[in-house]
Formats: C-alpha cells, sequence, structure tokens
C-alpha cells in the first residue's frame, strides 16, 4: 500500500484550505501550500527517499519539524489526523464555496457560521431565499452576483457538457481496448456520477503490461499535449483543453479505486470518516483493519465493509445517500425502460425539423406509447409561432393522424409563452381543447427575482396549464439562470397540480439535480423530456434521465413514466 507523493501534496493541499477557511495565519496556510509544492514536483517516491541512509526530510525547501512529522504520520499511516480534525470541523464543501468570485475564505466561513452554509447547493438555497444580504459585510448586490459566481463555479469556465465528454470517453476507450493483455477499462470521475459538466476524465485500468498501457495512452487521438507518463498514472491534454488521466491499478484494488477515483470528495471524506469510526482505514487501495485488507476487489465489497449496500454513483455527493443507504431507503432509481413517451416536441410546423408523421414513426420506434406535439406559440414570432387557429389547424392533423394508428397516441399541445405579466399569449378557450400545455418563458428574462417569480406562479395558476418548461432558462456554459425564486415556483406547482420539466436538451437540463430531488420531497411530477427539433434529439432522453437519476427520482415521480391511460386521466382532472 505504497504512499505516492501526489498522495501527500493533495492531503497538505487540502489540509491548507481547510486552515485558510477556519481563519488560520497567512504563514501556516502558505507553508501547508509550499510543502506541497515541493512534495508534488519531486523526480522521486518520498517513501523510497526516507529509506536512504542519512536523507532528512528537513533538508527539503520549506520542510521543518513540524512538516516533516506530518510527512512521516502520512507515509506510515495513509492520512493524516489534522486533516482529519479540521474535516470535522470545516465542511469540505466550503472548499468550493470559497471558489465563487467574491468570497474568499473568511466570507465563507462566516456563512457557514451564520447561515450554515456548507457547500454551493447550501449557498445557492440562502442567496435564493434572500438571507446572505442579511449577514454583516454582505448586500443584496453581494447576493446576486453569488448566484451567478455559483453558476460559474458549477457550469462555465473550461468544464465540458456531459453528452461532450462521453464523446470523448468513447474514443479513449475505443483507442485504449487494444492494450495487451488489457482486464478491466473503466471511467470514474464526476462523469460517471453523471454530473452535468465534466472538468477531467480519470480513466482505471487493469492490464498485464502498464508500460504498454501508458504508451498506448498518450497517443490517443487529439492528444495536444502529454502532461505525465509512467507506470502507474499518466497525463494527457485533449483537444487542447480537456486533461484525461490514466490511473494502472491492482485488479485486487479496482474496486477502492473505482470509488476514491469517482468521488465526489465529499462523499468519500464521509465514507473515510465512518471507516474510522469503525477502526478501518479506506484508501484507493481498500478497506484495511490494522495492516489487513479485508475488501478493495469490487466497490460492493468496499460499501459492504462499511455495512453498507452499493450506493449509486449518481448519488455520491454527501446529501444524505449514506444515512438513506443504512436505513434501506436509497431510491429506485428512474430507468430508460420505465419511459413512456416524450411531451416536449417541435414539428416543422415552427423551428422544427421533422413532420407530425415522422415525429410519431420515432417514438414508435423508440417504443414510446405517445408523445406531445407541442409547437411555439404566436409569441415566437421569429420561428413563426402558432396562433389559435393555425393551432386548431395542427390539432385537426393530429386527430386524423390518430384515427389511422393503434397502440400509440399524439398529444395535441402546445408551447404557450408566459408574457411579462405572467398571462398566457393563447387564449384559455383554445388552450382547454389541448391535451397538454406546456408554459415557457422565452423573453425579459433580466427581470428582478420577485418579478420573475410572480410572473411564473401566475402562470401555472392557469388551469390549462399541464407542466413549466426549461424554469430557469439556463443554458449550460452559455447563459446562466434568470433570477427566480425556485422554491416558490416548485411550492406553487405543487398548489397547482402543474409539472416541472426537465428538458433533457445536453446543454439545458434544466431544472437541476436539487430542483428534481426539491420537486420530489414536495410532490411535484417531473416531467422529462427532450424538446426535440429534429427526430434524432428524441435520443436526448437518456441525458436528462442522467440528471433526473442524480435528482434521487423514481418512475413515480416522473409524470411520463405514467402509461397513456393514466397520463390521460391526470392531464383531465
Amino acid at each position: 500500500m505504497p504512499v505516492e507523493n501526489a498522495d501527500i501534496a493533495t492531503i497538505f493541499d487540502e489540509v491548507a484550505d481547510l486552515l485558510e477557511i477556519s481563519g488560520a495565519s497567512f504563514f501556516r496556510v502558505r507553508a501547508y501550500r509550499n510543502a506541497s509544492r515541493v512534495i508534488r514536483d519531486l523526480s522521486r517516491s518520498l517513501a523510497s527517499m526516507t529509506s536512504e541512509p542519512g536523507f532528512k526530510l528537513e533538508d527539503l525547501p520549506g520542510v521543518g519539524k513540524d512538516l516533516a512529522a506530518k510527512i512521516r504520520e502520512i507515509l506510515e499511516t495513509g492520512d493524516l489526523r489534522l486533516r482529519r480534525d479540521l474535516e470535522r470541523d470545516v465542511p469540505v464543501g466550503l472548499i468550493d464555496v470559497t471558489r465563487v468570485a467574491g468570497l474568499g475564505p473568511r466570507k465563507a466561513h462566516a456563512l457557514f457560521l451564520e447561515l450554515g452554509v456548507t457547500d454551493l447547493e447550501s449557498l445557492g438555497t440562502a442567496a435564493k431565499l434572500g438571507e446572505i444580504q442579511g449577514v454583516k459585510g454582505f448586500g443584496p448586490k453581494t447576493e446576486a452576483n453569488i448566484l451567478e459566481g455559483i453558476y460559474a463555479v458549477k457550469g462555465l469556465g473550461n468544464r465540458t457538457l456531459w453528452a461532450d465528454a462521453e464523446r470523448k470517453v468513447r474514443a479513449v476507450m475505443e483507442h485504449m481496448s487494444a492494450v495487451p493483455g488489457l482486464k478491466r477499462l473503466e471511467a470514474a470521475g464526476s462523469f460517471r456520477r453523471r454530473v452535468e459538466t465534466v472538468g477531467d476524465l480519470d480513466i482505471l485500468v487493469v492490464c498485464d503490461d502498464p508500460d504498454a498501457a501508458a504508451a498506448r495512452f498518450v497517443t490517443i487521438p487529439g492528444v495536444s499535449r502529454v502532461v505525465a507518463r509512467g507506470p502507474t498514472r499518466s497525463s494527457v491534454v485533449v483537444d487542447g483543453e480537456f486533461q484525461v488521466d490514466l490511473r494502472v491499478v491492482e485488479e485486487d484494488s479496482f474496486g477502492a479505486a473505482m470509488q476514491y477515483f469517482t468521488g465526489s470528495q465529499a462523499h468519500s471524506v464521509a465514507l473515510r470518516s465512518m471507516a474510522l469510526r469503525k477502526g478501518l482505514k479506506l484508501n484507493e487501495y481498500g478497506v484495511f483493519r490494522d495492516d489487513e485488507k479485508i475488501a478493495g476487489a469490487t466497490e460492493e465489497e468496499v460499501y459492504g465493509a462499511l455495512g453498507l449496500p452499493l450506493i449509486p454513483p449518481e448519488l455520491r455527493e454527501n446529501r444524505g445517500e449514506i444515512g438513506a443507504a443504512l436505513e434501506g431507503r436509497l431510491p429506485s432509481l428512474v430507468e430508460q425502460s420505465d419511459v413512456r413517451g416524450d411531451l416536449h416536441l417541435h414539428t416543422d410546423a415552427t423551428d422544427g425539423r421533422a413532420s407530425l408523421a415522422d415525429i410519431a414513426a420515432a417514438a414508435k420506434r423508440k417504443g414510446y406509447l405517445y408523445a406531445a406535439v407541442t409547437d411555439h406559440s404566436k409569441r415566437v414570432a421569429m420561428v413563426k409561432g402558432l396562433d389559435e387557429r393555425a393551432l386548431l389547424s395542427s390539432w385537426r392533423e393530429i386527430e386524423k393522424l390518430n384515427e389511422r394508428m393503434s397502440a400509440f397516441h399524439l398529444l395535441k399541445g402546445v408551447e404557450v409563452d408566459v408574457l411579462e405579466d405572467g398571462s398566457l399569449d393563447i387564449a384559455d378557450d383554445v388552450l382547454s381543447r389541448a391535451d397538454f400545455v406546456i408554459a415557457s418563458v422565452h423573453y425579459n428574462t433580466n427581470m428582478t427575482r420577485a418579478r420573475m417569480t410572480r410572473r411564473i406562479v401566475k402562470a401555472l395558476e392557469n388551469p390549462h396549464v399541464d407542466a413549466l418548461a426549461h424554469p430557469s432558462g439556463r443554458k449550460l456554459n452559455k447563459r446562466p439562470p434568470y433570477q427566480v425564486n425556485m422554491e416558490e415556483v416548485i411550492a406553487a406547482a405543487a398548489r397547482f397540480d402543474a409539472a416541472l420539466e426537465l428538458n433533457s436538451a445536453p446543454r439545458r437540463l434544466d431544472i437541476d439535480d436539487q430542483a428534481c430531488r426539491s420537486a420530489r420531497d414536495h410532490g411535484v411530477k417531473v416531467c422529462i423530456s427532450t424538446d426535440a427539433h429534429d427526430v434524432s434529439e428524441l435520443d436526448f432522453m437518456r441525458y436528462g434521465l442522467n440528471q433526473a437519476r442524480r435528482g434521487w427520482l423514481e418512475k413515480d415521480d416522473v409524470l411520463n413514466c405514467l402509461t397513456y391511460r393514466s397520463l390521460m386521466k391526470r392531464l383531465r382532472h
């Protein structure tokens, strides 16, 4: 169970972050950061260097007696008591909070003490509820900037859409499949957790010839830079910006390595603490009781050694999944086979690229029981949105097509625009004839949070509205969400028995995972829809399912998992 230089450096980096958040002196924080950098840059293993006669850790630049003792502790135990103590006092999620523009360690710690902010999600909730501006040193403008800053940390910058990362993963897997003696090859990290955007990629491999794996890895198509190459870890940059790391692991440690490199950090920290309470030690090599390895080959073994069932990767965010696992309350997550139809589709009557017949045929090929045609209403003039007369004409065509089909139904729908005052741009007497009405905000999205929230809640009050489409209006890596109190919107959806859409378009994935879970907790149905403008985009459903699973959704939480008969009964309540 060797401890590598990178392991020591990572522990020191985390200690520095946590010390800074807790208010330690600048000089103490800097000492750990400097030592981390020195250790990471060493060309030889510290574990081997310390066994050489005459070598002293104190001879390393910036490493004094105290830090030398800390390094020895890590080399001997694989961990550091100081880090564990800090993790008990300071939530690890606050490290992400410090990355939000305008929030340094001191302010992050203040929000933790005053409001119980522990991570980006709780920070966002506090900002949306207007609580941050009430903390000394913060104001309304700071609060608004924090919301944009959260989005920047989570969704902007150099992160890659999950769908784009998947294509890169496939290319890597195909390339690496030619390695001789290959036994296991899997992607880990945020990609495996199905996070909507991916910062980098970890690939784990078990093979007979690590050198051959490293040689093959650095020739991946699209490699623009080789960062490192070695028998256990290699790293390359693909397409100029996307880093991919290869980790060669032993077969009897593969499960532990998958758990470790899948993360999230907060989930792994919680598991490590749980292991320590049981007198065990958990790391990327396995689960150990003293020096005896008791688990590691599979993830089931690793979780089982801690008294847990296997927790699905999508749930590993330290948001209550460990407690749910202990109590037998893990959700039975929704799957593709549960989906009975798609309730947000566009045709060539507006900005789609398929006819009604094309849509029906493609949805039937998917094995669906129904699909809703929801072309734009007249407010969206740039795509020739339909007015009342055109909508009724379109619905008559749907009725004729349905007469010629059996065991499949097209629903007469519309994506109706929500005007600035919350009214809808199609008359109620026409909407009453639709099978499915989704309401959307497309214009004037720069309203204050209070005005936008009132606008959307009023739209949900309309008895003809069945669902709210792409509720926050965001586009990942391009456009932040408009200002809206999502908790109030979810409460209104529950009050008026409306569904919230989880838009599966890979650049939207709106609502996010936290809102999915909140909807579930409020008894609000989520509609996983593709917003497809072409038959090929019906495949987007799986991206929405990724998000739904991250939001703890089960089959019964999803509107379009209902049978046709049950759906129509619900819509006609």
